[in-house]
């Protein structure tokens, strides 16, 4: 019987032709010989890329420009075999290496300089409405997810940007649009699929491997092992609401109305009460042409404050619930009563985008910074956030934000898992944005800036899916008292610490730390590997 000609053996001999052709110092700087790579690809469902292959050039940038990574090798996974080939192409090299789902790494840290595994190829969704589950791979995006989601009448809390892939948010907690009434993406999560360094699969939930599930539900990607697949508890949704105000602060005067409209935020709308459980609050600092969809485009830009509200009930009951905002001067953008995907898509991105990019459908360079509030500020304080923030941006696509915790969120117990930010009232973030090199020190000299300004209000928190190398003291920041139970879980499944970047899970624990009774427990025992899979067999 003559052999099958395959789509995957004309493909393994082209790339392996291309190879012959490369410079010896591709594999040299490598640490590993062209026939072990062409070993590897002839055991892969993927692909692995190297410097100088045409599709390597768009394979290795990350969504933003500002990072511009050149790994010595990038595995294209589409299987779990091919993520174990990766770990293993990384070992025999000696290289450091960097798993990638979405790329979206505010710091970066989703590719290096060494071994780049990419697992957005892993991105299947499976919805079980009978058990009231979704399963979604770790390089799912959510206009995947959500798409399946809404075809089934189910919704977890996931994030907004639709091409951020599920691995590295859910590690990293993951707020929601709907976080207030559904908890955190993490939150939501039944069991994890992980692959250890050794390419070992092992299942982690509340009863098998406790630890390591409660470690990587807030530890942030990329300290444990390779997360494969997630799966979430559902929760059934209909139809619900969404509702757009905004303000114009462009004068003394309006800026001192929008203080009142913060007050009136946090006095009746951040703190927990029964309110939060259905409304789902985004509060928004940034420059538009449109104020009011209603009237002509103004002829430029102005600074101007959004509300922007997920109610989960129809929509007279959302305005009514919103009332008293309308009531201060407020701009009625638009109401939107749809599908889940379609009034996010709405509260994202309408009327305009937000902020207005100078080049269209083109990304600038980007920064970032994070900083959790936990206390009621004054007027005089919001007055002088809101006059920083319009007179000190050196361009008009500055743009802060209040990521607004409530609800489900603060209620759910502190040791649920790694996720430690539940006192917060809000998460304040700035992004500052730049396309002429030249511009980068006036942006980010204004970022530290209003990191300066928030540090007279700020809890010494700040949210690990917004990782920032001007994090004053990272481990405390981002995991505070659940460092030392990280700290014992990457010893214990992690031991030779395979899985290391700028800023991974320390090696030792602070001196006072203390760990859940529940986490102790769990890593006094073994690890399991029930329903899990041994290291496949690979020969390079």
């Amino acid at each position: 019987m003559p052999k099958h000609r395959s789509k995957f053996r004309s493909r393994n001999e082209l790339l392996a032709a291309k190879w012959d052709a490369t410079h010896p110092k591709v594999f040299s700087d490598l640490g590993v010989t062209k026939e072990q790579v062409k070993s590897a690809q002839l055991q892969m469902v993927g692909h692995i890329l190297l410097p100088g292959e045409p599709a390597y050039e768009s394979a290795r940038k990350l969504f933003n420009p500002y990072f511009n990574p050149f790994p010595l090798l990038i595995v294209m996974c589409e299987s779990d075999q091919d993520v174990a080939i990766g770990l293993e192409l990384a070992r025999l090299s000696g290289q450091p290496f960097t798993v990638r789902s979405g790329g979206h790494s505010t710091a970066g840290f989703s590719a290096g300089k060494g071994v780049l595994i990419d697992v957005s190829g892993l991105d299947m969704v499976l919805v079980d409405t009978r058990t009231m589950t979704v399963t979604a791979g770790v390089g799912c995006p959510f206009r995947k997810l959500y798409s399946e989601l809404t075809t089934y009448g189910v919704h977890v809390p996931a994030g907004e940007c639709e091409d951020v892939c599920v691995g590295g948010f859910v590690q990293g907690g993951g707020l929601g649009f709907s976080s207030s009434s559904f908890g955190m993406n993490c939150d939501n999560v039944v069991e994890l699929r992980v692959m250890l360094a050794d390419g070992s699969i092992i299942i982690a939930n509340a009863t098998q491997n406790f630890d390591l599930f409660w470690s990587m539900l807030g530890g942030t990607g990329g300290n444990f092992g390779v997360l494969l697949s997630v799966t979430y508890s559902c929760h059934p949704i209909d139809k619900l609401s969404g509702i757009a105000l905004a303000w114009e602060m462009s004068t003394p005067d309006q800026i001192a109305n929008v203080a009142k409209v913060l007050q009136v935020l946090q006095e009746s709308y951040f703190p927990d009460t029964d309110l939060a459980k259905k409304l789902n609050l985004q509060v928004l600092f940034v420059w538009q042409t449109i104020l009011d969809p209603k009237q002509p485009p103004l002829p430029a830009a102005v600074p101007v404050f959004m509300v922007r509200a997920l109610w989960l009930e129809d929509l007279a009951s959302g305005k009514a619930a919103m009332q008293p905002l309308y009531d201060m001067q407020a701009v009625e953008q638009f109401t939107v009563h749809d599908t889940y995907d379609v009034v996010l898509n709405q509260l994202v991105n309408a009327p305009q985008d937000q902020p207005i990019l100078l080049v269209p459908d083109e990304m600038p360079f980007e920064g970032k910074a994070s900083r959790y509030v936990s206390q009621d500020l004054s007027i005089t304080q919001w007055v002088d956030i809101l006059t920083f923030f319009v007179q000190k941006s050196p361009n008009q696509m500055s743009y802060m934000y209040l990521e607004v915790y409530g609800g489900t969120i603060r209620t759910t117990p502190i040791e649920t898992n790694a996720f430690i930010h539940r006192d917060a009232l809000y998460d304040a973030v700035l992004d500052v944005f730049w396309y002429d090199p030249n511009d980068r020190d006036a942006a980010m000299a204004y970022l530290q800036d209003w990191i300066n300004v928030m540090e007279e209000v700020w809890n010494n928190e700040v949210y690990q899916n917004y990782p920032s190398k001007n994090v004053p003291d990272f481990a405390s920041n981002y995991w505070g008292s659940a460092l030392t139970g990280l700290v014992k879980t990457k010893l214990k499944y992690d031991p030779d610490r395979r899985f290391i970047f700028d800023q991974a899970v320390p090696d030792t624990p602070p001196a006072d730390g203390t760990i859940p009774t529940k986490v102790q427990a769990a890593l006094a025992q073994k690890i399991s590997r029930t329903g899990g899979a041994a290291a496949p067999v690979i020969r390079l």
